[in-house]
């Protein structure tokens, strides 16, 4: 397998930021349901408590963001594959303008979570090792405005992904073309 794309494959780089993405966000959106879904005294996820799950979901979120400036700076500077040919024309436009939307909520959602929990005076305990420096002075408006976005971004992430994941499987179950092994690891 080739590091970087070609004209007809995704190179591993290009796949392994794809689904380290994927993996993160899934770890996002199940550790956000269990500590949401607990009271504090309760535990979840094979014993963590609430405040655990919290932290670890904070501590995610800004590797995350990490991870994500990374990807896009990758993808900014790497060239794609050309469409696949099984692709129609309306398909190709609705993929260009989720991959925008995805690439901005993707930064937005982080960002709102960080400017949340430290506006909120939350703080951020990193992997319950660091607490890291609050540079934010507290204000309820800007934590209640920053939540709401984190909030708004974690279901327009879900919405968009679905979106990606239905055309996806469309085009691996029902007209077969093989569309999925494009970003298939290790193939």
């Amino acid at each position: 397998m080739r590091w970087k794309n070609t004209s007809t494959h995704y190179g591993a780089v290009t796949k392994m930021f794809h689904w380290l993405v994927f993996l993160i966000f899934a770890n996002q959106y199940i550790v956000a349901f269990a500590m949401l879904g607990i009271e504090q005294h309760e535990t979840a996820l094979g014993g963590f408590r609430q405040g655990t799950l919290y932290n670890w979901h904070k501590s995610i979120g800004l590797i995350a963001l990490l991870v994500i400036l990374f990807r896009y700076t990758w993808r900014k500077t790497t060239r794609l594959p050309n469409w696949a040919e099984t692709l129609t024309r309306t398909e190709r436009r609705i993929i260009h303008w989720y991959e925008r939307i995805l690439y901005i909520a993707m930064f937005i959602m982080p960002i709102s979570g960080y400017l949340y929990v430290m506006a909120g005076n939350y703080g951020v305990h990193f992997f319950s090792r660091v607490h890291l420096p609050n540079p934010i002075p507290q204000s309820e408006i800007l934590a209640a405005l920053a939540r709401w976005t984190h909030i708004g971004t974690a279901w327009l992430i879900l919405i968009v992904l679905a979106v990606h994941v239905g055309l996806v499987l469309k085009h691996q179950l029902i007209q077969r073309d093989g569309l999925l092994r494009r970003m298939l690891p290790f193939v």
